[in-house]
């Protein structure tokens, strides 16, 4: 039978007492020193094994921890983002209203200096004398004309006072 020493070599036993190999005695505690030296050395093993992996176990739930808070970051952005979209859609659809509002307040405001100017060219050479409620209805006349030659497609640049001069005879 062969055991292994403290230091790794192997010692014969025998259970004959005179074949010249050690006292049977003094086996028993030698085999137990070196079967507790590998179960020290295992267990360090297995004990290093246990730490590795509970290290490795702690780093996993450290960045399980790190994805869930980068998660709830991109939520939150992805909520920011949302609104911001929204927001930009009610800006651009107020801003479309309006610029149709101004323009369409403009082109009144072109509409209406172009009938002035060609009233303004008709009492130039008429030389009429004003008086405000002869000016009020010519003006309702002749804006009335105008606005009735832009719906037929003529630009109010293309009436000219010939054109407006019978309406305030």
């Amino acid at each position: 039978m062969h055991h292994n020493g403290i230091d790794g070599t192997s010692a014969g036993t025998s259970s004959q007492p005179g074949d010249g190999g050690p006292a049977p005695d003094a086996n028993p505690w030698q085999d137990t020193i070196a079967a507790a030296d590998q179960a020290l050395e295992e267990a360090s093993r297995i004990q290093r094994g246990v730490q590795h992996n509970l290290k490795l176990l702690q780093e996993v739930r450290s960045l399980r921890e790190e994805l869930r808070k980068a998660h709830a970051e991109v939520d939150r952005y992805r909520g920011m983002h949302a609104r911001v979209v929204v927001s930009m859609r009610q800006l651009d659809e107020d801003h479309v209203g309006e610029m149709s509002r101004l323009q369409a307040a403009n082109e009144m405001l072109q509409v209406r200096h172009r009938v002035y100017k060609l009233m303004a060219e008709h009492y130039a050479r008429a030389a009429l004398n004003l008086d405000p409620e002869t000016f009020a209805a010519h003006r309702d006349r002749v804006l009335q004309h105008v606005l009735f030659q832009r719906r037929r497609g003529v630009s109010s640049d293309d009436i000219g006072y010939a054109d407006v001069a019978f309406l305030m005879l």
